[in-house]
């Protein structure tokens, strides 16, 4: 009889049904464990949709948290303290939009020397108030009401030297401009440009932020001489 036990034990060995695989194999390839779905997909991002310098409208996924559109609400913003640099986004029609970094979006269909000025203005939002800044050099550390105005208007072309606000407040044409208008008297400075308003002061500012932003338009102020720039 004990010759016997092995060979019988081995056969029903080979006859027995696989086990089913562990608790812990099971979760991990359904991409579940104990706690629940595991991380197999990142968080969604925003579709990108904005217009190409053609004029067609572009799309583009969130994969890449960098072609996120600034254009669309993100929570966790806040303002820059400087820019340096800038990403262009180009919108449709003769009107700029606000960007949620604080930047402008450029207009398609504005003039050029229209969007030269947002895209000029654009490198120096963010910038602190600074008493004289943007005077004695044109790329300071800061800038002033004037300042801020003139280094806008210098770099697309439209001005040879920077300005004290009582001197654009008779400098260029009479009059607001269909797409620019400096308002200026001999203590302040602030320019409209394609319905977004370039200046320094807290003034209208949703936050009540000083510094080089872009705020909402609110047109000519009293006391202040309405300008602007030939055939703008």
């Amino acid at each position: 009889m004990k010759r016997l036990a092995a060979p019988l034990l081995a056969a029903a060995l080979l006859l027995a049904p696989a086990a089913p695989a562990s608790a812990h194999h099971r979760h991990h390839s359904s991409g579940e464990g104990a706690g629940g779905p595991s991380e197999v997909a990142g968080p969604v991002l925003p579709v990108s949709q904005g217009a190409d310098p053609a004029g067609q409208t572009t799309t583009q996924t969130g994969e890449n948290p960098g072609t996120a559109d600034p254009l669309l609400p993100d929570p966790g913003f806040l303002p820059p303290v400087a820019v340096t640099t800038t990403t262009l986004t180009i919108v449709k029609g003769r009107v700029a939009k606000l960007r949620t970094d604080g930047l402008a979006a450029v207009p398609h269909d504005a003039p050029a020397a229209v969007r030269a000025i947002i895209r000029a203005a654009n490198t120096i939002v963010g910038k602190p108030y600074k008493w004289g800044g943007g005077h004695a050099r044109l790329r300071d550390t800061g800038y002033d009401c004037s300042g801020a105005v003139s280094y806008a208007l210098i770099e697309a072309g439209q001005l040879g030297t920077a300005m004290v606000s009582g001197d654009l407040a008779k400098t260029f044409a009479a009059g607001a401009g269909r797409h620019v208008s400096v308002y200026a008297n001999a203590g302040h400075v602030y320019m409209e440009v394609a319905g977004l308003r370039f200046d320094t002061s807290p003034v209208g500012d949703p936050g009540g932020r000083d510094g080089v932003r872009w705020r909402p338009v609110i047109g000519r102020r009293a006391g202040f001489h309405a300008r602007h720039p030939v055939g703008l």
